[in-house]
């Protein structure tokens, strides 16, 4: 599968976590006019709410809400995601293909065994990128930097980005994914883990790590390792200067 390359490519264990995690990012993207891409590791086909066909449905119609290129699906198996040398691979040749500047993935700490496995593969497939035996159609891609996005861990974060001017579109973003967020818990009849309330839970993360650099509202970013900056010039950028 040949596609364009983008700035920014972002991967999700399920079909709503980029927008769940990182949607506020993705918008002020859009905004910007930066090019990212979307890879859904499974369809979210064992979930207790909605069909994979819903599903796949809320999806593409979020991508396009959000100005996504192209979104993608590994179809890996829901609740049954691992970090294994097939799937690294996987995530290494979509990474090839797109050659992203930036990669975003779930933080590979979270109390979904999914949304964990999915962290790590991304995580442990920076080798795989720049392998040049690596039976793999596309030629190796080293990004700039590999960013982890929280999901339900509070891990003290090595940047947030201030998501307030964003975050009213973000709400009505995770509306698009009706068979997940339109009801609470308790709507639902499934059993909550954690706040029943998904969007006032999502608010109030989203507040605290906005509180964390003295904004209403922000999404946390996490770095396994030192992150380059080119200059000084670089260091004002991030402060907003």
């Amino acid at each position: 599968m040949a596609l364009m390359s983008v700035d920014v490519l972002f991967f999700g264990a399920h079909p709503d976590d980029v927008e769940w995690g990182a949607g506020g990012i993705a918008l002020l993207l859009r905004d910007g006019g930066v090019s990212f891409a979307i890879v859904d590791m499974t369809n979210g086909e064992m979930g207790s709410r909605g069909t994979p066909e819903q599903r796949q449905g809320e999806s593409a119609t979020a991508a396009k809400f959000l100005g996504a290129s192209s979104r993608e699906s590994l179809n890996l198996p829901d609740c049954g995601l691992l970090d294994s040398p097939n799937n690294r691979q996987l995530v290494a040749n979509a990474i090839r293909r797109h050659r992203p500047k930036l990669v975003l993935a779930p933080y590979w700490e979270d109390r979904h065994p999914d949304h964990a496995a999915a962290g790590l593969i991304v995580r442990n497939s920076q080798l795989y990128c720049a392998l040049t035996k690596l039976d793999d159609p596309n030629p190796p891609h080293k990004p700039g930097a590999f960013l982890f996005y929280p999901l339900h861990q509070f891990e003290q974060p090595a940047l947030v980005v201030d998501t307030t001017s964003v975050f009213q579109r973000k709400l009505e973003l995770l509306r698009i994914h009706r068979s997940q967020f339109e009801k609470t818990a308790e709507e639902f009849g499934v059993i909550a883990h954690g706040v029943g309330d998904y969007l006032f839970g999502l608010e109030s993360r989203d507040r605290y790590f906005g509180s964390l650099v003295g904004v209403h509202h922000g999404e946390a970013l996490i770095s396994d390792r030192p992150v380059r900056l080119s200059g000084v010039n670089d260091v004002l950028s991030l402060m907003g200067g």
